[in-house]
């Protein structure tokens, strides 16, 4: 295992996914996807507290206010810490059973964008949703199957996503007033790598970092060069997210999964599904937080 990279406390997960860093708390939020958890784990005390929810629970972020909103299947909203329930604020009728929201983040405006994905890789059925300040509902981009990795650009004037199975890395003029992508760019095709991009985060440098699902690491992408400028291998084959925390914002936290394994593979990585950490000698984005108007 490299030198600088962790094993964390959290593992055994299913399906781990979604980190946010609560600096306020010094703690790591993030979620199981399959096994329904909410997964709060407190850094320096190592521990870890789970909350189960009645259904797959796939992204998990904060507002200015400190309170937790989360995505399941269908909804989205805030979560009730005492009846361990979501309020729905947004709520996507007739979706088929396949069809489930997925990854999610805010943008550097205080919105936030939620995407979904088919579960059966039906390509184009899926679309990326941007949420307003006060939880209307656009739908920003169409024609994605799975809607993966967020991230924008120190200026907020890019923003970057991730479709999984067209493995590219795209990229949209972004401001605080866009709220339909148009005119993408592939900054990074994946085609010949091992691997599909997952999720993704960005660093001070405006260099991104990209979780492979089936490639065992994160690489760093250097958008305007388009080409890996560094990579963290791990000892695990599917690598699901990633984001940067601790008091420095220089540790990259990485999330992984044991779905998606055959029982031989699972006996040979006894540690898919754990959290990871990496130190670096760089900086990376805050966890931004949802401006919501109540």
């Amino acid at each position: 295992m490299e030198k600088n990279l962790k094993v964390e406390k959290v593992q055994g997960a299913a399906l781990l996914e979604g980190p946010f860093w609560d600096e306020e708390q010094m703690c790591l939020l993030c979620v199981d996807i399959l096994n329904n958890k909410l997964i709060a784990y407190d850094v320096e005390k190592q521990s870890t507290e789970e909350v189960i929810l009645e259904a797959n629970v796939t992204s998990v972020i904060l507002d200015q206010d400190h309170s937790i909103f989360l995505s399941l299947r269908d909804k989205w909203g805030l979560f009730d810490k005492a009846g361990k329930f979501v309020k729905p604020l947004v709520y996507l009728e007739n979706m088929k059973p396949s069809m489930r929201f997925n990854d999610g983040k805010v943008d550097p405006y205080g919105r936030f964008w939620l995407g979904t994905m088919s579960e059966d890789d039906n390509r184009g059925e899926a679309s990326l949703y941007l949420i307003d300040h006060n939880g209307k509902v656009t739908e920003s981009k169409k024609g994605i199957t799975i809607s993966n990795g967020l991230a924008w650009n120190k200026e907020g004037t890019m923003m970057y996503t991730i479709d999984t199975p067209s493995k590219k890395i795209m990229s949209y003029p972004f401001s605080g007033k866009t709220e339909v992508l148009k005119g993408g760019e592939v900054v990074f095709d994946f085609t010949d790598t091992i691997g599909s991009p997952d999720g993704m985060t960005i660093d001070e440098n405006d260099h991104l970092w990209v979780a492979l699902w089936g490639g065992g690491r994160v690489v760093c992408i250097d958008p305007q060069k388009k080409k890996v400028v560094d990579q963290i291998s791990l000892p695990v084959t599917n690598v699901t997210s990633c984001t940067f925390g601790d008091h420095d914002f220089k540790t990259l936290y990485i999330t992984t999964a044991s779905e998606g394994l055959s029982e031989e593979q699972r006996k040979r990585e006894p540690l898919a599904g754990s959290l990871f950490s990496y130190r670096l000698n760089v900086a990376g984005a805050v966890s931004r937080k949802y401006k919501y108007k109540r």
